[in-house]
């Protein structure tokens, strides 16, 4: 009998839920004896989202030469119920009109605070892979529509199952974070509009981040390891190498190895102003998974209820090709082999591309605000370059995406 992989989703999906529930029936008594309505918080936010790619041969971040408004529209509601001062439960559902992303269950995650300085947290979790991951849905939170850093996101699992815990102290005037966290990860992972069904067994990670005044800084790292990954072309080929005795090749074609990502961000925000940079790097022992670079500046001024904002971002990857040992000319099967193997790696996407975004932001209300951008992309001719669906082998991978959008808080 077969288990599919939606049904291991699911039961793992449920186990969280059930740990989660198990907990918040136990102080059920507790609850109990105070009004409901003061423990339970509901809040939520959304962002309706318009984009124009000026460019008829390809997609950029899903848009294309017409004017689409489900890329990244959502909505989303949470709930936070306090079982007791030091315990809380947190629960985020999100509905999501892009194809490629999945609505549902977000985050669900039991919070506990046993005093000031010491925060745990224990379900499905956001993995913090870069300063905005927390908040990344959350339009209003940020200056832009598109985070220059965001197109790294399809590249990496947004959310793990397990644990956290963060310690928090002062020295002096300069707040100071420290967090690690493990877990794992069961989901899909969306590469060039393709989805794939991964596992990974082992996500661990550290954060410290520090506050002083208008000065903010975090640096991270994250390592992931041992990775099951569903890719049908490359599982079918392998063994196709394997039976022909090119166990290296094959072994290229499977997702065995590393991945670490490297982080680190500067923010200076004032109410007239802000500068920040975010940078990132991340190390692959993937064929399929590139080693990339990438980092973004960015600068706004205020000039209430305004602000105008100015970025630049830039990144670049690298893989760690294998020599293709299969002869060509010697025999006809292995010569097709061959070339299937060649396809494959020319088939890899390539992540280099230089983008300038100009945005303008308006606070209609403390809640809402409205936003309008241009982004000029600038990638490598004849490679990818994050577009996606070529139809013309001559673009030479320059564009313009113009968007505007309304996101709000509540």
């Amino acid at each position: 009998m077969q288990i599919s992989y939606e049904t291991v989703y699911m039961r793992k999906d449920m186990r969280i839920r059930f740990v989660c529930a198990l907990i918040l029936l136990s102080f059920l008594p507790i609850t109990a004896q105070a009004d409901i309505s003061d423990r339970i918080a509901f809040s939520g936010f959304g962002r309706i989202v318009g984009g124009y790619l000026d460019e008829g041969s390809a997609k950029f971040e899903g848009y294309d030469n017409s004017v689409s408004f489900s890329q990244q529209s959502l909505f989303a509601l949470q709930s936070d119920i306090t079982i007791t001062e030091e315990l809380s439960l947190s629960a985020q559902l999100l509905a999501h009109s892009a194809f490629d992303r999945k609505s549902g269950l977000e985050w669900l995650y039991v919070n506990y605070e046993p005093n000031q300085n010491w925060r745990f947290k224990l379900g499905k979790l956001r993995t913090p892979f870069f300063r905005y991951s927390d908040v990344i849905d959350v339009g209003f939170a940020y200056p832009w529509l598109t985070p220059p850093i965001q197109k790294f996101s399809s590249l990496l699992f947004s959310n793990y199952e397990g644990a956290t815990g963060t310690y928090r102290f002062n020295l002096d005037a300069t707040n100071v974070e420290v967090e690690a966290f493990y877990g794992t990860f069961d989901g899909e992972l969306t590469r060039t509009e393709q989805s794939i069904k991964m596992d990974v067994d082992e996500i661990k990670g550290l954060i410290f981040s520090l506050t002083s005044g208008n000065l903010s800084a975090r640096v991270s790292t994250t390592m992931s390891s041992d990775f099951d990954a569903d890719v049908v072309q490359f599982t079918e080929l392998a063994n196709l190498l394997d039976f022909a005795g090119f166990q290296q090749n094959a072994e290229s074609l499977r997702f065995d190895g590393d991945i670490t990502v490297y982080q680190g961000n500067i923010n200076y925000d004032t109410l007239d102003y802000f500068v920040s940079a975010e940078w990132m790097k991340v190390t692959s022992d993937l064929l399929v998974i590139p080693a990339l670079d990438g980092y973004y500046l960015s600068a706004g001024y205020n000039f209430a209820p305004f602000q105008i904002h100015l970025s630049y971002s830039t990144s670049n990857s690298k893989y760690d090709n294998v020599e293709n040992l299969v002869p060509k000319g010697l025999d006809p099967q292995l010569t097709q082999l061959s070339f299937a193997y060649d396809q494959v790696i020319d088939s890899l996407p390539d992540y280099e591309l230089d983008t300038v975004t100009l945005g303008l932001r308006w606070d209609l209300r403390y809640n809402i605000s409205a936003k309008a951008e241009v982004t000029f992309l600038k990638g490598k001719p004849g490679k990818s370059s994050f577009f996606t669906g070529i139809t013309d082998p001559d673009f030479d991978r320059k564009a313009k995406l113009y968007q505007i959008g309304v996101e709000w808080v509540f």
